[in-house]
């Protein structure tokens, strides 16, 4: 791949938002998502019509039918007109974008999946327009059609509640779906969503929709069953559909042309010349590629929940149409980032639909749609092109939540300088985009069986997790482990305070105040976490066998590597690789309670188990002195401090949970990956949780992702060398570990001093020692807690202020309030020293004001 060279660099630099762009940005931050209701509407007619409600299963051709259905009927968006702001007024859209079409019949829409979790808004139909948290506008017709002749069909037809009418398997126990709505213990994602993947975008560039058409029914005439005929036919029309919706708009455009005035009755024309040749045909020019991602991607969410699909690696899927546009002079380098900021808005056209109740553990999150950049290929050889640094300058001038952009660099192969033009991305945005170390991610996914040359291929899924693009289906984001109730199971030896010491939850491993050893702890720690896991990988692949039966995805299957090769939807393991992902909440707070265990009540001078378990009971009200000791790391060391001890102990949860889940399989026959991101789950799952041994007080924040907890590592590099100690061949889900560093520049000298100490602490990160091949992610916040606090008294002020949760970027306006309070306390380095800097200890209650003292 050449090299991008210092004049295509500086001719990018200069590169600025056009008029049309910011109009559309404008409108886009004023604008309040709407809840649009024909999606619903539209499939409930048609499963109604068709008799599918109370079928025993429903068929991949009877899906496929129905979304073509839906395609075929949804209101055509050429330009949306109109939009809302928070006041709950209509304002009009000035500008219109280069792309038509829409994910919902809203500039900003709520899309809703009543299969799914939508039911969940149904007590706040009355309420949502005006709740406090992220309102969504719903218009009367929409909320009564909902209310009337939608979700009363549904109520029984929820993939949770066909997952529970499903049979109990012989020989197989029971799933606890008690234990998933407790909340506290695990999260299973699957009534929800099951989208955390990549699909594959080449061969509808490459060839055409009507190609795949045609390879499709090649196969029916060949295939060995009825069964696998009726698959084959599935995907061909559900391609069908994307193809006639893509028709639709062009229709459209033409009707909205003839009474049109110059220039957009040229632009008009343009498109619908545009959409009824792509995605039906190859694309063949860098603008018909997009519109062929585009058209396939509205599609693909009409068909599943809009939380985490992920787009892959566009810089190189689109790289040829890009470089040929170029060298042509059909192309210049303003008109190549105008398309991307105007796709980017669209990407962003729709939100997850989040209820109030929800707001703690997913509040501010958008729909996490990742684009990967960068890294290598699947030679090794160095991938970096242009259209990387294009898309780079699009997300920065853009500054939107939506899509979650991740670099991949790999130390050696990528020039220094592409890393040094990243981390001057961070400074910019102040949050994105995260970054990758290529020789930790494919080593990590070479140890769960996947080729170097896909492991080389691999993409972002959702907020971290690696996935070999459009090949490898690996639900991501299947199950949420909060690991400090696995603690809790151990130190009241099965019985958990949240639901009330009387009552048994799993198994008895011993009262640990009769224990002698730590051996014996980490014996009971392990029965417990062996417990969980078997429960939670249950209740997972319980609703993984509805989606088999009643939820199969033909259009993913036909935008997938496998599904056609092996004649079976993706749902049912047609996708070339199969996994399902684990993600750990709190592993900091339980590594450090196993360092305090360890150091205080199995070392010297001891602590009696019992004053520990008492003292953990009353919240330490009674046992300040003990406190004490457990907050100073002389006494009591902490992850993250490269202490061999504190250390060790993460080191041993992260080997002992991929072992305790790797041994299950999901419904796929694919294995479970274990990874470390917590999206604001920390602060949601840590108001439910009790204190602990490591010294945290009742309901305070767990530590995010991977990152260790906050106020514990006053220095930078010990701990980037603590986290990246840990085994990358056990973090096969992803990881994200979170810093926050000062901006120290003012002048164009200092900038560049903070970029390239900013350069200088990834690469030693990412640096391989030893056996290990360095840290695998990094995230950034580079804004002060004075400026978030800023942002807390102005929130309209800062509206499009981005901040890093934990593996993805939201507006800090849009988080809860005990999330904008963990990431406002995060400890805080400058860069220049690498020492961390005291921040005020913020106490923030949601309906009341901010007290900070030092």
């Amino acid at each position: 791949m050449p090299r991008v060279t210092g004049d295509f660099d500086s001719a990018l630099e200069s590169i600025q938002l056009t008029r049309r762009v910011v109009a559309l940005r404008n409108a886009y931050f004023r604008a309040i998502p709407e809840i649009c209701g024909e999606r619903p509407i539209l499939l409930t007619q048609y499963h109604a019509h068709e008799q599918l409600f109370g079928k025993a299963r429903i068929t991949p051709l009877e899906k496929a039918k129905a979304y073509r259905y839906v395609l075929q009927h949804r209101t055509p968006v050429v330009f949306p007109r109109v939009a809302r702001d928070r006041e709950l007024q209509a304002f009009d859209i000035a500008e219109t974008s280069l792309f038509i079409g829409s994910t919902t019949s809203h500039f900003k829409g709520v899309q809703l999946y009543p299969e799914m979790m939508a039911l969940a808004l149904w007590p706040e139909l009355h309420s949502v327009s005006t709740r406090e948290q992220n309102p969504y506008y719903l218009d009367a017709g929409t909320r009564d059609a909902l209310n009337r002749d939608v979700f009363p069909k549904w109520m029984d037809e929820s993939m949770l509640e066909l997952a529970r009418k499903r049979p109990i398997v012989p020989g197989e126990p029971p799933p606890n779906f008690d234990l998933f709505e407790l909340l506290v213990f695990f999260i299973a994602s699957k009534p929800n969503c099951v989208s955390h993947t990549i699909p594959d975008f080449s061969r509808a560039i490459g060839e055409g929709l009507q190609a795949l058409i045609l390879e499709t029914e090649a196969h029916c005439l060949t295939a060995k069953t009825q069964q696998q005929a009726q698959f084959y036919e599935a995907m061909g029309v559900a391609l069908q559909g994307i193809i006639a919706y893509s028709h639709r708009l062009a229709d459209e455009a033409e009707k909205q042309a003839e009474a049109a005035r110059e220039p957009q009755k040229t632009e008009l024309i343009a498109l619908a010349k545009l959409h009824r040749r792509v995605p039906e045909s190859k694309a063949t020019t860098f603008r018909e590629g997009l519109i062929t991602v585009w058209m396939c991607w509205t599609a693909l969410h009409l068909e599943n929940a809009n939380v985490g699909l992920s787009l892959g690696r566009l810089d190189q899927l689109l790289y040829p149409l890009y470089r040929a546009d170029m060298d042509s002079g059909r192309l210049t380098l303003e008109e190549a980032v105008e398309l991307l900021c105007c796709l980017w808005l669209k990407i962003g056209d729709h939100v997850p639909s989040v209820p109030e109740s929800g707001e703690k553990l997913f509040g501010g999150t958008g729909s996490n749609q990742a684009i990967t950049i960068g890294g290598v290929d699947r030679d090794g050889r160095d991938a970096v092109n242009e259209l990387t640094y294009v898309i780079l300058r699009a997300t920065e001038l853009m500054l939107l939540r939506d899509p979650n952009l991740n670099a991949r660099y790999m130390p050696g192969t990528n020039p220094p300088s592409y890393l040094k033009r990243l981390c001057r991305a961070n400074v910019r945005t102040r949050a994105t985009p995260a970054l990758h170390n290529d020789r930790a991610v494919i080593t990590a996914l070479m140890a769960k069986g996947e080729s170097l040359p896909n492991a080389r291929d691999y993409g972002i899924v959702g907020c971290v997790e690696p996935s070999s693009a459009g090949r490898h289906y690996g639900h991501s984001g299947a199950l949420l482990l909060n690991l400090p109730s696995v603690l809790e199971l151990t130190l009241f030896n099965g019985h958990h305070r949240h639901t009330g010491l009387s009552r048994l939850i799993s198994t008895s491993t011993g009262d640990p105040r009769n224990f002698e050893s730590m051996d014996e702890f980490r014996s009971a720690f392990t029965k417990q976490l062996s417990f969980m896991a078997r429960e939670a990988t249950n209740v997972n692949n319980s609703l993984g066998q509805a989606y088999v039966d009643y939820y199969p995805s033909p259009t993913l299957s036909a935008l997938f590597e496998g599904p056609l090769q092996k004649g079976k939807d993706i749902s049912a393991g047609g996708a070339s690789g199969n996994s399902s992902g684990v993600t750990i909440i709190g592993l900091a707070d339980v590594a450090d309670s196993l360092s305090a265990i360890e150091r205080l009540v199995f070392g010297e001078p001891k602590v009696p188990f019992e004053e520990l378990i008492d003292a953990v009971k009353s919240d330490f009200t009674r046992h300040k002195a003990l406190l004490a000791r457990l907050a100073n790391p002389k006494l009591c060391p902490t992850f993250g401090n490269e202490d061999p001890l504190a250390d060790g102990n993460a080191r041993w949860l992260v080997e002992v949970l991929d072992s305790a889940f790797s041994a299950y399989k999901n419904v796929r026959g694919g294995q479970y990956r274990v990874g470390y991101w917590t999206m604001t789950n920390h602060a949601g799952l840590g108001a439910l949780t009790l204190a602990m041994p490591s010294g945290r007080r009742a309901r305070q924040n767990f530590a995010s992702g991977i990152t260790p907890r906050s106020g514990t590592t006053p220095e930078l590099l010990a701990a980037l060398h603590s986290v990246a100690s840990l085994p990358a061949a056990s973090i096969g889900n992803g990881m994200a570990l979170n810093l926050k560093f000062v901006p120290e520049a003012c002048d164009s000298a200092s900038l560049e001093r903070m970029v390239e100490n900013f350069r200088s602490i990834v690469e030693g990160y990412f640096a391989p020692e030893n056996d290990n091949p360095g840290g695998m992610e990094i995230q950034f916040n580079v804004t002060s807690s004075d400026d978030l606090r800023h942002a807390l008294k102005n929130p309209e002020e800062l509206k499009t202020l981005l901040v890093r949760v934990s593996g993805y970027t939201a507006y800090f306006k849009d988080l809860p309030a005990e999330m904008q309070q963990e990431i406002i306390t995060r400890t805080q380095y400058l860069l220049s020293t690498g020492h961390s800097v005291p921040t005020a200890r913020i106490s923030i209650q949601p309906d009341a004001g901010i007290e900070a003292s030092q």
